[in-house]
């Protein structure tokens, strides 16, 4: 199955931004913001082949996150959870192969950025801007597999 970022927004929504249930401390919010995304990275394929490593390394974006949420300036804030994704996807298993760093790491940082200096957006907003930027990180890594098998993209 092929990821799709309206699968993100939804659990984004559902898990992190919900109107109902805002997370009360830095790491319970890192923490759901890492649940969502690994839920979702779970579903990636390169070629025939299913992320192996999504839900256990689920910790380790929690952690990046929860620092990233912490850094009080919008910019600030946007460039590490972006690293923090792309640090995740890094390394992820597909059978024989190991997922490389995004090249699309820069762009992502800025528009993340974006997404939290913009304080007049609402939650389903973004939601999908996070999504979209999630989903351009996991488009934009190539997962490198051992001879004779070609690098391959992680849909």
């Amino acid at each position: 199955m092929p990821l799709l970022p309206t699968i993100l927004e939804q659990n984004l929504l559902d898990q992190w931004l919900a109107a109902d249930s805002h997370p009360s401390t830095p790491a319970e919010s890192g923490q759901r913001f890492a649940s969502a995304v690994s839920q979702w990275f779970a579903l990636a394929m390169a070629g025939p082949f299913p992320c192996a490593t999504a839900i256990a390394r689920q910790g380790q974006l929690a952690g990046q996150a929860t620092s990233a949420l912490t850094s009080g300036l919008p910019p600030a804030a946007g460039s590490q959870l972006a690293m923090a994704v792309a640090s995740y996807y890094s390394g992820q298993v597909f059978g024989a192969g190991t997922a490389s760093f995004p090249t699309a790491a820069a762009a992502v940082a800025i528009a993340f950025g974006a997404v939290f200096a913009d304080l007049q957006s609402s939650s389903e907003e973004r939601a999908e801007r996070l999504a979209a930027g999630c989903t351009l990180l996991a488009l934009s890594t190539l997962v490198v597999f051992p001879p004779p098998m070609p690098a391959m993209p992680v849909f």
